[in-house]
Formats: C-alpha cells, sequence, structure tokens
C-alpha cells in the first residue's frame, strides 16, 4: 500500500517528529541556562592538609575567584600551580556540587638539612629544596654534609647530587630511635659515606645498600663496646664482623 506524500498518516509522524525536536531544544536550553546560573556559583573552598602552609597563601596560588561558575574551574590546572610550591608533595582538587571546591594537600615531609652559602636548606626525602631556614636548633634531622658548592638550590629545585640521594636512601631506611642517633651524614662520595653516631662516633657505613643489616652490625659493635676506650672509628661497611679502631692513647713521656 502506498502511503500519500500529504495524507494525515504522514502529517501526524511529521508533527510528532518536530514536537519532539523541539521538547530536546528546549531541555537542551533549560539545561545550559541552569548549568551557567547563579546556582552553581563557587561559595566555599575547603582545604585539608596544610599543616605548615597558610590557607590564604594556597589560595592565592589557586587563582580562582568566589563567584565563578563550578563548572567552568579546570581542576587539574589548580592542582598543578599547588604542586609548584614547594613545602606541597601532591595536590588533588575536585568539585563538591552544587558550590563548593575541595582540596587536599599533601605536605612534603623535611628529611635532612643541607649547609650552603652560610645558610640551611630544608630539603624532602627526594632531595627538594623545601625551604632556606636561618636556624636548625629546633629541628631534629641528619645534618648531610660533603657535597661541595651546589647549584640552582632554590626552593622548589631538586638536588641529584649522587651523595645526597645515596644519603636519602639510608635516611629513609632508618628507623626512627636510629635516625635519632645520626647526628651527621658525610655523603661526598655515595659509595662511601660516613655516619656521625651520637657521642661522636664515626662509622664507615660504605654505601647506602643493605641498610638494615649495615645497623644490625653497628649496634653489635656498640654494645659490646661500653665502656671502653674512646673510638676512632666503626666499619660496617663490608659483610662481615665490624671493624673497630680505638684512639691510640698518647705515650707518656720519659722521666729524666
Amino acid at each position: 500500500m502506498v502511503i500519500q506524500a500529504h495524507s494525515p498518516r504522514v502529517y501526524r509522524r511529521r508533527r510528532q517528529r518536530m514536537r519532539r525536536l523541539l521538547f530536546f531544544l528546549l531541555t537542551v536550553a533549560a539545561l545550559f541556562y541552569f548549568i551557567h546560573s547563579g546556582f552553581f556559583s563557587l561559595e566555599n573552598i575547603e582545604i585539608t592538609g596544610n599543616d605548615h602552609i597558610p590557607k590564604v597563601e594556597l589560595e592565592n596560588l589557586m587563582g580562582v575567584a568566589r563567584g565563578v561558575n563550578l563548572w567552568q574551574v579546570d581542576t587539574s590546572a589548580i592542582a598543578k600551580r599547588l604542586a609548584a610550591h614547594p613545602l606541597v608533595a601532591r595536590a588533588r582538587v575536585s568539585r563538591r556540587w552544587p558550590r563548593t571546591l575541595a582540596v587536599q594537600i599533601e605536605e612534603r615531609t623535611p628529611a635532612a638539612i643541607l649547609v650552603q652559602d652560610g645558610s640551611f636548606l630544608l630539603v624532602d626525602g627526594s632531595g627538594v629544596v623545601m625551604e632556606r631556614i636561618p636556624h636548625i636548633g629546633h629541628l631534629q634531622l641528619p645534618l648531610v654534609s660533603g657535597l661541595g658548592k651546589l647549584e640552582n638550590t632554590g626552593p622548589g629545585r631538586v638536588i641529584s647530587h649522587p651523595g645526597l640521594q645515596a644519603a636519602l636512601a639510608v635516611i629513609r631506611q632508618v628507623p626512627p630511635d636510629d635516625l635519632n642517633q645520626i647526628r651527621e651524614i658525610i655523603a661526598s662520595s655515595p659509595d662511601n659515606l660516613q655516619l656521625i653516631w651520637a657521642d661522636n662516633i664515626l662509622v664507615k657505613f660504605g654505601d647506602g645498600q643493605q641498610v638494615a643489616e649495615k645497623l644490625g652490625r653497628l649496634h653489635e659493635a656498640l654494645h659490646g663496646l661500653a665502656g671502653r676506650q674512646a673510638i676512632n672509628y666503626i666499619d660496617v661497611s663490608f659483610t662481615g664482623p665490624p671493624v673497630v679502631k680505638f684512639n691510640q692513647p698518647e705515650k707518656q713521656e720519659k722521666k729524666g
């Protein structure tokens, strides 16, 4: 059966399609205006995890003004700007509908102190310079020395010196109780690290490998030397019993 082009059935079908199209366009238009309405205007910025960085400093770094439409906020770009802060290790930014921006900060944790150009550098476990500080009396962190003159040591910079990276590898593996006993790590060479232990005991540590085993040999030596004469150094850099060298007593002058 052939249906004529101007039959009532064809007309009804065309009218139904036009109604559906009009309804769709009206829905899209309503949704567009709703999304861009003041209902989604940013009112709250919730920042968590910032124990040491002021909230106002982070908000200024974000560069987002309250009142902007939340749909138009680029959360990835904001996270990158926050991660550029030298004290920020990672940042996550998400929308919390309808009017809140949630920011989660993970701050860097200081791991060691360096001395450069008459000031102290605080670095995290990966060698990123967190900040310059005038004094270190309040910090219980090991000092890393023997690195020589370093370049580009501003906050946020990564120091890739092999000796520093080897020292940080040791620090990451040392238990807290032992870490409190390390006063200094001399790291002029990544294969010849030397620790200044409590009571100014020099420990020849070797490289940054097998840290737990070397600490075990060190404690073995210290336990057996309680009350003995002054120690020149303890060598735990190789497999086997630790080597202990004592200070030689000064020879007394013969009486004439």
